[in-house]
């Protein structure tokens, strides 16, 4: 098989079975992220970097109850899409276990859904494993939950479904 070949039509099926919704993110596992915004911003010219600690009140790995907690970097890329950089602070999510196997780099695109649920039962029926998902309030966005679809066997990348509601 050459390369690619039959790629775009399983990514293709893949996004329209689950029914995603927009893609708004690209998310990189760090090691250190104050040292990665810096090479960033430097090198690529991405920024600025808005920074948050990320602590949610709810969280499952691997469908366990686990404390995590991650200091995020957010850097628009354009309008709809930003740059997610991840370090983790606390817990065993699977982004140690990618920074183990693969260093830094891409791990997952981050998708916005206003049907979480649906999407995550629609995983379900297509045999995807819910790596890792989160549930809290974040201060100037809203309570947010978030799951990692493990779909790095079909297309090589997490999928990260994302659904933002705004405080009333």
């Amino acid at each position: 098989m050459a390369i690619g070949e039959g790629v775009p039509m399983v990514q293709k099926e893949l996004k329209e079975a689950l029914r995603l919704g927009k893609m708004g993110q690209v998310g990189c596992v760090v090691r250190n992220l104050q040292k990665a915004i810096t090479n960033y911003e430097e090198v690529l010219g991405i920024g600025p970097f808005a920074i948050l600690e990320f602590k949610p009140e709810k969280s499952f790995v691997r469908g366990r109850g686990d404390k995590v907690h991650f200091k995020i970097g957010i850097a628009p890329l354009t309008p709809d899409l930003s740059l997610e950089l991840l370090e983790v602070a606390a817990g065993e999510p699977y982004h140690k276990d990618f920074l183990e196997k693969h260093g830094e780099g891409i791990q997952h695109l981050g998708f916005f859904t206003d049907d979480y649920d649906g999407v995550l039962m629609r995983a379900e029926k297509l045999s995807i494993l819910v790596l890792m998902s989160a549930e809290t309030d974040v201060p100037g966005m809203g309570h947010v939950r978030a799951a990692y679809l493990d779909t790095s066997e079909k297309i090589g990348f997490l999928v990260e479904v994302i659904e933002v509601k705004q405080h009333t």
